[in-house]
């Protein structure tokens, strides 16, 4: 038998084995023992079909490189063969992940690697790193703050103060300095989401579902994340930058409705100057349309397109 008809072969058991779930869960929608036997055997066969199918592709894989000539010199680099993956970065892990979002029974048992103590699969690898990608794109607070990856809470120490330098004549006594410490804490949070596939989606096999779960959780967690990071209560979710005392600096604008250049540029040497270096810009939408409609006694407006400030 050629490895072609072994894959029609594997191909038709499969569609048989699908069919045989569709037609035969009763109203539970479970397997009778008979059934389940009947099914575990067919899987049993479908195994076998794949292993003697990628048995016989190495075999002519083999048999292709001990025929090729060997009396001309040899041009090309060899094949630089990657070190199989193991765990969640898996090809069969990610394989049986794609398997189990559609719904399908698992043929591999490697999703059982990553069982934790409280139940539950872990996603593989890619699939998290496209997520976080996603994040960093719909989230304007992870593209300007520090990102530490962490599986708990996490304590950072802080200074509390500084030392200070003086001026000391030779061989004169010095005052020893002793900065304090203290700690910081960054509590975890879970964020969750749930969505829905149709069918239709879940039987298609051209559809990339795992893009679009990716994709969609990106966004949803992106919009969550911002939210909080801005007006987060801090209970259950992070504190929000402008919660703690409304994200004040020292400067309060005479208006609610308005803002004066005097105002931005108070704004601005409000903050203690080591901080000013790199510190950015946040606002709402209306706030940046007031800013670009501030003009001169002439009508021209102050915040020119960056096209003619270089």
């Amino acid at each position: 038998m050629t490895i072609i008809e072994m894959r029609e072969k594997r191909a038709k058991l499969w569609a048989t084995m699908e069919g045989f779930l569709d037609t035969h869960r009763n109203d539970k929608g479970v397997l009778s023992a008979e059934d389940d036997a009947t099914y575990s055997s067919m899987e049993k066969d479908l195994s076998d079909l794949t292993n003697e199918i990628k048995r016989m592709e190495r075999r002519d894989a083999i048999e292709a490189e001990l025929n090729k000539p060997v009396d001309r010199p040899l041009t090309q680099k060899p094949e630089k063969h990657e070190p199989e993956k193991a765990g969640r970065a898996s090809n069969a892990y990610k394989e049986d992940f794609g398997r189990h979002l559609r719904g399908k029974n698992l043929i591999h048992n490697v999703l059982s690697e990553s069982t934790d103590e409280e139940g539950g699969y872990l996603v593989p690898e890619e699939f998290e790193q496209q997520i976080v990608r996603g994040l960093d794109e719909a989230n304007v607070i992870r593209s300007i703050a520090k990102v530490i990856t962490t599986h708990h809470d996490r304590k950072i120490p802080v200074a509390l103060g500084h030392s200070a330098a003086t001026w000391t004549a030779e061989n004169a006594p010095f005052t020893e300095m002793n900065p304090t410490f203290g700690q910081k804490k960054i509590d975890s949070f879970k964020l969750t989401d749930l969505i829905r596939v149709s069918v239709e989606l879940l039987q298609d096999s051209e559809f990339d579902l795992e893009d679009y779960i990716a994709a969609e959780f990106a966004r949803a967690f992106g919009i969550a994340e911002e939210q909080a990071f801005c007006v987060g209560t801090g209970n259950g979710q992070p504190t929000g930058i402008f919660t703690k005392e409304g994200g004040s600096v020292g400067v309060t604008a005479a208006s609610a409705t308005a803002i004066t250049v005097d105002e931005v540029l108070s704004l601005i040497y409000a903050l203690k100057s080591p901080y000013r270096r790199n510190a950015k810009f946040l606002m709402n939408d209306a706030t940046v349309a007031l800013l670009r409609k501030l003009k001169d006694s002439n009508g021209a407006y102050l915040w020119q397109p960056s096209v003619q400030a270089g």
